[in-house]
């Protein structure tokens, strides 16, 4: 594609969303099938565009917080992960496209018939990215939409212009705009996009927007996969191992400063357990972050907005009887914020209903902690925040175990880990209810962006009148009608 038609073609895309999906999906239709070899080229595509660019995107994303990110963790989740992910993709691909043969029912199957599910791609996919992971969560779902053979509209975070100018700058390097195009812009940009008529829109970010994004889509009756969030409980049994326990949470609540949707949210221990379990997570937060305001390691809240947001559910839960305790070495700053917003552990006890962050989705390092007497109590004290992302067990009682897996609903669940069944690319990564629907990854990444197409065939031989089942309806008929529902 000459430097002219491309430059036509993005003015074209940001003047009108439109005429870029339907450019799509003109080139969809004229390819027909998309070939195997198609689908591991673009894959090695995007694998180059990660490897080659991740400096430059792990950058412009530190410098959208504010300089307060950790560049490794950058390099880890969100550039490593998705490189092994297409390569697993690639690895399995020519299996997944692969016809499955299913059983067909008799008569048809003793005259010839036969029954298969293949695999096609649903056309043109349209991306929604959030800004906490702005580069994974993009190329995520997009590796899935490749290896499915579709087309991509991706449309990153407006809350990370530097990312999405820096994606619409790079994608058309590796990808022709007929293959994946990038669209950049604010909150009415978003809506647009949102109401294109996609085959397919996948969107990733809050409950509250996902409703929306949700009622978009169905103006065209486009199938949406939403992965949302929600208030993910860390379950302490009496039979874990504390020490394991606090420092696998620790771990994970301080992930790019608790702003992922996989973020432990609250933990329920029992209540001779609380103050020990509590002190542990304290040493194990020093000893992972000494300091918090000038340590490099440590995400801070993306915004003032945000850091707002946080500090305010501290002030209510204390004003209605909360306890708190600070994990810091740096503590007077962190009641008053620091210009680069790393804001250190808080951990809220006495918590209860009447308290707001026992009902928004965190989304930072906050922790509340709830007391239980018995684990028949753990489901009820769940309810209220129902349907979470993920569920996380410690312990080793196998009977605990499958009673919370049978009484409380989550997306997925982790035993005695934090988050780590995400990166299990052989694991369908999604949500339930209010924590989102559909999954991706892996084989289920590629079987949500395909068309699951019923194919039967049949020889010549009729099979209708064998069984009667041609007018004039007869006695052989309704004999046959007779042994599946009894006398008639």
């Amino acid at each position: 594609m000459s430097t002219t038609e491309s430059d036509r073609i993005n003015e074209l895309g940001q003047q009108n969303l439109i005429a870029l999906l339907e450019q799509q999906r003109n080139a969809f239709r004229a390819e027909g099938e998309v070939t195997y070899a198609t689908r591991i080229d673009r894959l090695k595509r995007l694998k180059a565009l990660i490897i080659e660019n991740k400096s430059e995107f792990a950058t412009t994303t530190k410098r959208e917080f504010n300089g307060a990110r950790s560049y490794e963790f950058s390099l880890f989740s969100e550039y490593a992960s998705k490189v092994e992910a297409i390569d697993y993709s690639m690895k399995h691909l020519k299996a997944w496209m692969k016809p499955e043969k299913r059983k067909t029912n008799k008569p048809m199957n003793l005259l010839g018939g036969k029954s298969q599910v293949r695999y096609f791609p649903k056309g043109v996919v349209g991306i929604i990215s959030p800004w906490n992971l702005p580069f994974g969560l993009t190329v995520a779902p997009l590796t899935s939409a490749l290896a499915a053979g579709n087309r991509a509209l991706l449309k990153p975070s407006e809350y990370v212009p530097e990312t999405a100018a820096l994606f619409a700058e790079v994608v058309p390097k590796y990808f022709s705009h007929e293959e994946v195009a990038v669209v950049t812009g604010g909150e009415d940009i978003g809506q647009e996009f949102a109401e294109l008529p996609f085959d397919h829109l996948l969107f990733t970010g809050s409950t509250r927007v996902g409703a929306k994004v949700m009622q978009s889509a169905s103006k065209n009756l486009v199938p949406v996969t939403l992965e949302l969030g929600g208030k993910s409980p860390v379950i302490i049994g009496r039979s874990a191992n504390l020490e394991l326990a606090s420092t696998r949470l620790a771990f994970g609540k301080f992930l790019n400063g608790g702003q992922l949707c996989l973020s432990p949210d609250y933990v329920l221990v029992p209540q001779e357990l609380e103050e020990q379990f509590i002190g542990r997570v304290i040493r194990e937060a020093q000893s992972m972050y000494p300091n918090v305001t000038e340590n490099t390691d440590y995400t801070g809240v993306f915004d003032e907005k945000h850091f707002a947001r946080l500090q305010s559910y501290v002030d209510d839960a204390v004003a209605k009887g909360a306890k708190l305790t600070i994990v810091g070495a740096d503590q007077s700053r962190a009641l008053t914020g620091s210009d680069n917003r790393r804001m250190p552990l808080h951990i809220l006890q006495n918590v209860n209903e009447d308290m707001v962050v026992m009902h928004e989705e965190i989304f930072g390092p906050i922790l509340p902690i709830m007391a239980y007497a018995d684990i028949t109590e753990v489901p009820d004290k769940i309810e209220p925040r129902r349907n979470p992302l993920a569920m996380y067990y410690f312990g080793k009682d196998k009977m605990e175990q499958e009673y919370l897996l049978s009484h409380v609903q989550s997306g997925g669940v982790c035993i005695n880990d934090i988050t780590l069944h995400y990166v299990q690319e052989d694991l369908p990564f999604g949500g339930v209810g209010a924590s989102g629907m559909g999954a991706y990854h892996g084989p289920e990444g590629f079987k949500t962006m395909s068309h699951a197409r019923a194919i039967y065939s049949q020889t010549m031989i009729d099979v209708l009148p064998i069984i009667g089942a041609r007018p004039p309806f007869g006695e052989k008929f309704r004999k046959n009608i007779s042994k599946i529902l009894g006398e008639i």
